[in-house]
């Protein structure tokens, strides 16, 4: 998945920086996906820490915050560890332009959970691994809403449904967490789209991963929490094949027209 989402990495004085080349799948009416972001601010946070072979180090929550700019050349990731302790980490990503101009900001959490004997095995991959394997090629054919298998059930409830493949899934078994962005991402853009009748393109997330996903598909209920195109909007992603809510999404959108394509 990195390499197919054009994720590249580097070691540089030490530490791991993801690099991101957007491609043209990746992108929203010119600027990168939000979730798209959020699986290099994921990634960038995650790796450096996650050195136990027998424990899983899974996504608690996240946010991103993102400067809606045109799609620059390539983006930067800079991981600072706040804090460490003996059953969760969590750690700030700032996103720069190859230019050094801020695009995103975000932090992310973990939580570490003994991995039991009949879990699948856990692929170890340390930081000097991402900079070997992560080699930010970038593969997709479809724009990712539709790589992804999205699909559309009621744009106006804001409502998106997705089988969970093995594709979306992580080497834990459940539903990656980037992938659970870009469904929010999905049904909070289709709510607000269809409400306001304009495009529009998610600039904020804020994700809290409840439970894991089984068999799926899972499917978003959303609520729009306000009456204005930049009001929150509350997604919840429900694993059909338990009923379950399995993420709790807080997003912001705001038009592409709003933003300054000179930057």
């Amino acid at each position: 998945m990195p390499t197919r989402l054009g994720l590249g990495a580097r070691i540089e004085d030490g530490a791991l920086r993801l690099e991101l080349r957007p491609q043209p799948e990746t992108l929203h009416h010119g600027i990168v996906r939000a979730s798209v972001l959020s699986f290099a601010i994921d990634a960038a946070a995650g790796i450096p820490v996650d050195d136990d072979p027998d424990v899983w180090m899974l996504t608690t929550d996240m946010s991103v915050r993102m400067r809606p700019v045109p799609a620059p050349a390539r983006v930067d990731t800079t991981t600072a560890v706040v804090r460490r302790g003996g059953r969760s980490v969590t750690s700030t990503v700032e996103v720069t332009s190859d230019l050094g101009a801020p695009v995103a900001t975000g932090a992310a959490s973990f939580a570490r959970v003994r991995r039991l004997p009949d879990d699948p095995p856990k692929p170890l991959v340390t930081s000097e691994d991402a900079a070997r394997l992560f080699r930010g090629a970038g593969t997709l054919s479809l724009p990712l809403r539709e790589e992804a298998g999205i699909e559309v059930v009621d744009p106006a409830a804001g409502v998106v449904e997705v089988a969970v493949t093995p594709d979306l899934r992580n080497p834990a078994g459940t539903m990656q967490g980037a992938m659970v962005a870009l469904v929010a991402e999905a049904a909070a853009e289709d709510l607000v789209s269809a409400t306001f009748g304009q495009d529009v393109v998610v600039v904020d997330l804020d994700l809290r991963y409840l439970a894991r996903t089984s068999a799926g598909p899972v499917r978003t209920q959303a609520r729009l929490l306000g009456d204005r195109v930049e009001s929150p909007v509350e997604v919840q992603l429900v694993d059909t094949s338990t009923d379950r809510v399995t993420t709790l999404v807080y997003a912001r959108a705001m038009r592409p027209t709003d933003v300054d394509l000179s930057r």
